[in-house]
């Protein structure tokens, strides 16, 4: 039977790892529960008067390795499973990219879309009061996630701040405006690093970079940036989608042109041109193409359509967007799967740059980011690549196993386990 929510998909290879690294039932259990789960409903008033009640959630995995560190999501549907998966998730991927960090995430249940700036701003205030005594640069560091933004971050900072006495606090949180303590680079961390990851991939295959045809679902922040990264390196990009469906030209398609449909139509699929086809989301990641990289959704290849995906290489920009079902049907089909805890680790692993910089008060260059990355991502892969050739079945267990061993590694020191 298949497994029906993100936590159980995550614990089908959590299991297999954790069998595959010969720990005990007792140093499993370890692993198999969160260590702290806070839920609490958040009040906020709105614009009318009205005052509402939403459901908040910070889910602290593991911090054997370092302070917690994962994002804050508001959705409408963003729930303690979910949560609770997205941190297990942040564990690993923190472990993978050798980073001092542990994992954990957090949500609010609304729909941001429906509410004002300044009832977003409530809400993200509320938060941090809510959670505040569970927060800090060394205890738990949040970040941007699904429909948060560098200004949201920054009234968290804010806020947190305030309630702790006017404490200076700039590495309490990351994903921040440069003006508040962000760092440079962290709006395409994300898609700079899954780029020098998968440069380094087709290195390992003996395969060359120039031609390789690319389609990217999910134009949007790290899947656009990853688009551009690719073009300027001689790829091609085939294909594209946002929310409103996709297009599709084998002769190619120029991002910079993309971009300017978008901003001033509102959509990759208002884009004309000769050999251009409007596609829908699910239908683009079924086309012919080398690399497919999902940017956007999670569960987007499942049972359904693994079987008629056509590319050779799958990058993982996006969280989750692989089951497990599908991931076994991908891996008799020879398609090579680099997972979200390595190839959209950029992000975290440039956050934990602006968590330094926060505390030692220095400012780096766009050249010291990039460098800094580099290294870090080429380090991770390259460890990831010596697990596999070890005998992992995937890269997506190598990852597994590379990571969680780490973190085993560091509870034994502990005297965790």
């Amino acid at each position: 039977m298949p497994a029906s929510t993100p936590y159980e998909r995550f614990t089908v290879l959590l299991t297999s790892a954790m069998d595959a690294l010969q720990l005990t039932d007792a140093e499993q259990k370890l692993f198999q529960t969160p260590q702290h789960i806070h839920k609490k409903k958040i009040s906020v008033t709105r614009d009318d008067g009205s005052t509402v009640e939403l459901p908040a959630f910070r889910v602290q995995y593991n911090n054997a390795r370092g302070p917690y560190k994962g994002g804050i999501r508001f959705h409408p549907e963003a729930n303690e499973e979910e949560v609770k998966a997205l941190a297990a998730l942040m564990a690993v991927k923190t472990a993978v990219v050798d980073i001092p960090f542990g994992g954990a995430k957090g949500g609010v249940q609304f729909n941001p879309k429906e509410y004002s700036k300044k009832e977003l701003q409530a809400v993200a205030r509320a938060y941090v009061r809510a959670f505040g005594e569970h927060l800090g640069p060394d205890i738990d560091c949040p970040a941007p996630d699904v429909n948060t933004t560098p200004e949201i971050m920054a009234w968290m900072r804010d806020e947190f701040e305030k309630i702790n006495n006017g404490l200076y606090a700039p590495s309490m949180i990351t994903g921040k405006p440069l003006s508040f303590g962000g760092s440079r680079g962290r709006d395409k961390a994300t898609a700079r690093g899954a780029f020098f990851v998968l440069e380094e991939l087709l290195k390992a295959e003996n395969q060359d970079s120039d031609g390789q045809r690319v389609i990217i679902q999910g134009f949007g922040n790290a899947g656009g940036h990853m688009a551009h990264f690719l073009h300027k390196a001689g790829y091609a990009i085939v294909g594209v989608s946002d929310s409103k469906g996709g297009i599709y030209s084998e002769d190619g398609l120029d991002p910079s042109e993309i971009d300017l449909t978008k901003e001033e139509k509102g959509s990759v699929t208002a884009y004309e041109a000769k050999g251009v086809r409007t596609v829908t989301n699910e239908a683009l990641l079924e086309l012919p193409c080398d690399i497919l990289i999902p940017a956007a959704l999670d569960n987007v290849l499942n049972e359904e359509n693994a079987d008629r995906i056509q590319a050779r290489y799958i990058i993982e920009v996006a969280n989750g967007p692989t089951t497990p079902e599908a991931d076994a049907v991908l891996g008799k089909k020879g398609i090579i799967v680099v997972p979200d805890v390595l190839a959209n680790a950029g992000g975290v692993t440039v956050s934990y740059f602006e968590w330094s910089q926060g505390k030692s008060g220095e400012q780096w260059t766009d050249t010291q980011v990039d460098d800094e990355l580099n290294r870090i991502m080429l380090n991770a892969f390259r460890a990831v690549h010596e697990q596999k050739l070890k005998g992992a079945p995937s890269y997506r267990m190598a990852a597994f196993l590379v990571g969680l061993g780490r973190i085993v590694e560091t509870m034994k020191v502990r005297g965790w386990m």
